[in-house]
């Protein structure tokens, strides 16, 4: 079921793609691009473009985008999840990272595909 949503998050945030993702347990690993020149969305994302300093911080109402689409994914698949009485409950809140070069990108997605064998290390993980 999340990974169904994850792979149509286009149908619902048509300036989101979620080209490389993971799903465990509790949480998922995803890479999350956000074209904002085709968001008809009146808040501002804007990203601290320093490296060192990678979040992303919102102009406007303390919100940005990345919350509105990570919110959505989290309420529909937890509402799946409850009516079909899976037991299951996400991680409180989600970490973000910009992807600031070639290097970092290549970094990540060799992180999110070896995140399944390297779990035990994720200091997050609550191992069945």
């Amino acid at each position: 079921m999340a990974t169904e949503n994850l792979q149509n998050v286009a149908a619902h945030y048509p300036y989101v793609e979620i080209p490389l993702f993971v799903v465990m347990p509790n949480h998922i690993h995803a890479i999350v691009i956000i074209d904002e020149s085709i968001t008809k969305c009146v808040e501002t994302l804007r990203a601290t473009y320093l490296c060192g300093m990678n979040h992303i911080s919102d102009i406007k109402n303390g919100r940005g985008l990345l919350s509105v689409v990570v919110g959505g994914l989290k309420s529909v698949i937890t509402k799946i999840s409850n009516q079909q009485k899976i037991p299951f409950a996400w991680q409180s809140r989600f970490y973000d990272y910009i992807i600031c070069n070639h290097n970092e990108l290549n970094r990540i997605v060799e992180y999110i595909k070896n995140y399944i064998d390297n779990r035990q290390t994720d200091k997050l993980n609550k191992s069945e």
